[in-house]
């Protein structure tokens, strides 16, 4: 005997059907109704296992929708903190924007003063070198003086004397 008759003896055990003689004349039917009601405990079984298994995918959703909804509140204090460090690098570059630019404005002062310095200087080398000719001028002159009258001196200047 196989194990799907033991089975379906037990069954029929349970349920009350008399004899063999009377299951040889229903056995299909027996057998049948037998499959229907294994197969009806299947179902509930399956129900029972669908059921615990919607309320896990259920915990399952609930835990995702938990996640996803910290993750959005994490995302949103994060735009907020970058924005925070935004403003405050903005400020911070504003300010050495500034620096910057007294810097350059300082620099550009500097650069017209060393110009206005530079021509100043220049017109006093000018000047200096203008000086410095006519000083020539007159030193050769003096010199020239001074040489004519030793040279003077020299060729004649004692019968300049007597003249006199």
């Amino acid at each position: 005997m196989s194990d799907e008759d033991n089975d379906l003896e037990k069954w029929r055990k349970e349920k009350g059907i008399p004899d063999e003689e009377t299951q040889r004349m229903f056995s299909p039917e027996l057998r049948m109704l037998h499959l229907l009601e294994k197969l009806s405990e299947r179902v509930d079984k399956n129900a029972e296992d669908s059921r615990g298994t919607a309320e896990e995918t259920q915990r399952n959703m609930n835990f995702i929708i938990e996640q996803q909804a910290q993750f959005a509140a994490d995302m949103q204090h994060m735009r907020e903190v970058q924005a925070q460090a935004d403003e405050k690098w903005e400020r911070r570059w504003g300010r050495t924007e500034e620096g910057i630019r007294a810097l350059l404005a300082i620099a550009g002062i500097h650069d017209q003063e060393i110009k206005e310095l530079a021509k100043v200087q220049a017109e006093a080398q000018a000047r200096t070198d203008r000086q410095m000719a006519e000083t020539d001028e007159r030193l050769n002159a003096l010199v020239n003086v001074v040489e004519r009258i030793i040279s003077e001196r020299r060729n004649g200047g004692a019968a300049g004397e007597t003249k006199q």
